[in-house]
């Protein structure tokens, strides 16, 4: 009798560790069951597989701990990723076209391109996520918001067509200059020990909103005036 409910116990634990496993599609259609850590062996994240659902284009990992995790490849647009821990993850050639990185902490994460494969966060909204040392090299940002974003020390030879840096701390960012496309900034963005010059880059500098209203009103009193 004994032996039987050990048995039993052991059956249970074991579809019940593995029901609670999770997962993530690559941008081939695989599967990755379970997670993976960088350093290899299974990662303990428990919580909502990383997969496109009927509904959703995935799902919502809000704050899901993802330290370390092996995510290369990965189909993550559209997610929902706000405060979500991703230091030192791998998501080299992933997916995460206009994902919500809210607040998100990247910090060390791989954001490279894998082999012919970029990485693709254009549309994404970074702001106010940590991105400390991350590397995006080879990596499209296109149109991402990196509002109050801290880029320091990052790797930042990315594709920035239209990228809002308002705000961001890319102090020490190395390859700054040889980022594609023109990006927006304002007064509050940091390039200190880049030695980066926007304005012979082109970028846009972005009016603060008590100057844009100033010169909303001018132009409107200019205006009045001529009628």
């Amino acid at each position: 009798m004994r032996t039987r409910l050990l048995i039993l116990v052991v059956l249970v634990s074991l579809a019940s560790s593995s029901a609670f496993t999770a997962s993530y599609q690559r941008i081939d259609g695989s599967i990755v069951d379970p997670i993976q850590n960088v350093s290899g062996g299974d990662h303990p994240y428990r919580r909502n597989n990383l997969e496109p659902s009927a509904i959703l284009s995935s799902a919502n990992l809000t704050n899901a701990d993802l330290f370390n995790a092996d995510l290369s490849f990965a189909t993550l647009s559209f997610a929902n990723l706000g405060g979500a821990n991703l230091t030192s993850a791998n998501l080299s050639g992933a997916l995460l076209i206009e994902a919500s990185l809210i607040g998100a902490d990247l910090g060390g994460a791989d954001l490279s391109g894998a082999g012919l494969v970029l990485s693709v966060l254009s549309g994404a909204d970074l702001t106010n996520a940590n991105l400390l040392n991350a590397d995006l090299s080879v990596a499209n940002l296109t149109g991402t918001d990196l509002t109050g974003a801290n880029l320091t020390g990052a790797t930042m030879n990315a594709l920035l067509s239209g990228a809002n840096l308002s705000g961001a701390s890319l102090a020490n960012a190395t390859h700054l200059a040889l980022s594609g496309g023109a990006a927006l900034y304002d007064l509050d963005t940091d390039f200190t020990g880049t030695g980066f010059d926007p304005v012979a880059a082109g970028w846009t500098l972005v009016p603060e909103p008590g100057t844009a209203l100033l010169m909303g009103l001018g132009l409107a009193g200019l205006a009045s005036r001529r009628r």
